[in-house]
């Protein structure tokens, strides 16, 4: 059985049915940086009428003290009962994964967790009952167990330990179903006749007397008991559901679009359960549309994690006037609509739901734009943990500073007209002729930036009073941190202004449009320039004995996917051809499992940066999808099934091959333009 966490996550509800890992590493988390920690019971008799349990392994074994605190000290205390429930081994399970279907299967017992998948409305468009649907706050569930060949009943149960210390466990009971739930914030719940619910402090409290379901309601574990008649296969639809029903950001006040539709966790329940085949048929259309069944094992592993992970980050909120507000968390940081990581989502955004990627860029220029003495910019992100920055400011970025923390002036303007390009892609061309003025002041502060004329950004914003801007890559060394003379800006600038060239002389500013096709220019220049005697580019272009890296391709992948043809520029692909196929056959930029190196002098990669440099180097470049990059896959994907670092779900920060940050993270979904290259279609 692969042991990764998966994050089992509505669209929009940051919330996540965490599984996969053992131990007590997942379970029903709301609006958390990480898994929620929690016991996860799913568990079946080893034989009828035993008394004794084999579960799948996401719980702990020890005892919990919950007991202790009524039975006032050791003497007179009775002995707690033997523990009924086992571990299966992870070898004794199969797992099946794909972007909505994680399914376990052990002897008699099954177990697949569904999640939802496919387009997100935009609110005020849609119909009512289609948007209803589709921000239902729930995943799906179902639970067989097979007594085909059992004279007796079988019993199984499937539950969890709820962790929050202010909210007990309790039945959630509506007409056709019932459950158990922590709170008013998460449920399990089913339909299947006959269910029971139990609550107690363990399960050897709860079953260790044969009478569960009694009406008990102290301790912090919640059951669903189930008896399978002799000779008969059952399965059972589960509902695990979220909400959260206060307002939830300041100072300005938003709250889940969800309440407009489902008050509770029991409205939630009952229109997950009835509607439960049309959302698991409509779910499983959006995954073969996919189409991540045409990678191969490791690729599609590795986009289904990081598809559920992407939701597990989201929030799809209303303000005070009803005006939807979409949010993607930032991870483990929970920093809100980072920009860098914006840009790099905009594919996957655009291919699902395109509104959500407007909906940001718009709060951007409205309420997280800024000038500094060159021009305009973008903050880089909006708040952090549900709080908003003041308008025109970020949580992270600090002046006096020249690496972590400090501004990303050059980088967060390259990153707001980039993603704008994603989305006209999709066919909005109205909404480039309504921001022309913004796009005009874009290049305008691109320009302002790049006083030498070289087509690449040669000068830090006053705003770092002393210190250096930095890029998306803060933590690593200055071969990719420094934003000065960077190679991979440069790239990822000239993929901005052929992209503005087009788009102003369309709208007529034909000036503009010039200034930006020779500023384009300029930079392929600059680029050639630099290359050194062995054909490899310098990471700054100013230093032309320093690192080597990977990701100044990375701007390749932005410009052929808004519009450019990139082939129209032969010698500036066969130079980073060149530069690739070196930094990678020398070893220089390539761990020892094969895996990339996204630079030659720091340890630190991350995945959702490879991915885009993949897709580029084998689409855009033609470097062979063979042994090499099968290793680097199987590399890749081994990093996500790290024997502890997994509990994570999907990670972005790999040191040497082992999650060091940016966990429980979104930005993996750059794997979805692998679905682009010629052998996936």
């Amino acid at each position: 059985m692969d042991i990764t966490n998966v994050q089992h996550s509505p669209m929009g509800a940051h919330a996540s049915f965490t599984l996969g890992h053992p131990g007590p590493h997942g379970g029903l988390g709301l609006g958390l940086a990480g898994p929620a920690g929690q016991n996860v019971y799913v568990a079946v008799e080893d034989a009828p009428g035993s008394g004794t349990y084999r579960a799948l392994p996401f719980y702990a074994v020890d005892q919990d003290d919950q007991l202790a605190r009524f039975q006032g000290g050791e003497e007179g205390r009775s002995p707690a009962p033997a523990g009924p429930l086992s571990a299966l081994a992870a070898d004794q399970v199969r797992r099946v994964l794909d972007p909505v279907t994680d399914r376990w299967t052990a002897g008699p017992l099954d177990f697949a967790v569904h999640s939802p998948l496919g387009t997100l409305p935009e609110p005020g468009t849609a119909p009512d009952e289609t948007l209803r649907r589709a921000v239902l706050p729930a995943v799906l569930a179902e639970f067989t167990v097979d007594n085909t060949l059992g004279s007796r009943p079988l019993r199984a149960f499937v539950g969890y330990a709820g962790s929050d210390p202010y909210a007990g466990m309790r039945a959630v009971e509506g007409p056709g179903f019932t459950g158990i739930g922590e709170g008013t914030r998460t449920a399990i719940a089913t339909d299947a006749p006959g269910a029971r619910t139990a609550i107690g402090f363990d399960i050897p409290f709860i079953l260790g007397d044969g009478h569960p379901g009694d009406g008990f309601g102290l301790g912090q574990t919640g059951l669903l008991v189930f008896e399978v008649p002799p000779a008969e296969r059952r399965t059972h639809r589960l509902a695990l559901c979220f909400h959260t029903a206060e307002y939830l950001t300041v100072p300005e006040r938003c709250r889940y679009l969800y309440n407009r539709y489902y008050p509770g966790l029991e409205e939630v329940a009952a229109t997950a359960l009835t509607q439960f085949d049309t959302l698991l048929d409509d779910w499983r259309r959006a995954c073969d549309a996919l189409g991540a069944a045409a990678l191969s094992e490791d690729r599609a592993f590795m986009l289904a994690l990081a598809v559920r992970s992407y939701y597990g980050s989201t929030e799809l909120l209303e303000d005070a006037d009803g005006r939807p507000v979409w949010i993607v968390n930032e991870g483990e940081f929970r920093m809100m609509n980072t920009l860098d990581l914006t840009v790099d989502h905009s594919f996957f955004e655009a291919r699902q739901h395109p509104w959500t990627l407007r909906n940001v860029l718009e709060r951007h220029l409205a309420h997280y734009s800024y000038v500094d003495r060159y021009g305009i910019s973008f903050t880089h992100d909006m708040g952090v943990a549900n709080v908003w920055s003041p308008h025109g400011r970020s949580s992270y970025e600090r002046p006096g500073l020249s690496d972590c923390f400090s501004y990303m002036t050059g980088e967060q303007l390259l990153n707001w007209v980039l993603a704008a390009a994603v989305y006209t892609a999709t066919g909005d061309t109205g909404w480039c002729a309504a921001h022309a003025a913004t796009l005009r002041a874009c290049l305008d502060s691109m320009l302002a930036r790049d006083p030498g004329a070289d087509g690449v950004q040669t000068v830090d914003s006053d705003l770092v009073a002393g210190g250096a801007e930095i890029t998306t890559y803060d933590s690593l060394d200055t071969s990719l941190g420094q934003a000065r003379s960077s190679a991979y800006l440069a790239v990822k600038g000239w993929a901005a202004y052929r992209w503005l060239e087009r788009t102003l002389h369309a709208l007529g500013d034909t000036e503009a449009a010039a200034e930006a096709a020779f500023r384009a220019g300029r930079a392929v220049k600059a680029l050639l320039t630099s290359v050194g005697p062995d054909g490899t580019v310098p990471a700054l272009l100013d230093e032309p004995d320093g690192a080597r890296i990977i990701p100044v391709v990375e701007g390749l992948a932005l410009a052929h996917l808004t519009g450019t043809d990139v082939r129209s520029e032969p010698e500036l692909t066969a130079a980073l051809r060149r530069h690739l196929l070196a930094v990678l056959g020398s070893g220089r930029c390539r761990f020892p499992d094969g895996g990339w190196k996204l630079s030659e002098t720091s340890d630190n990669s991350w995945l959702s940066k490879i991915y885009l440099c993949q897709y580029a180097a084998r689409e855009l470049l033609g470097l062979p999808d063979d042994a090499d990059m099968t290793a680097a896959d199987r590399a890749h994907a081994d990093w996500l099934r790290h024997p502890t670092e997994s509990r994570w779900s999907w990670s972005d920060q790999m040191i040497s091959g082992v999650a060091a940050g940016s966990r429980f993270y979104p930005r993996g979904v750059t794997a979805v333009t692998w679905l682009l290259e010629d052998r996936a279609r």
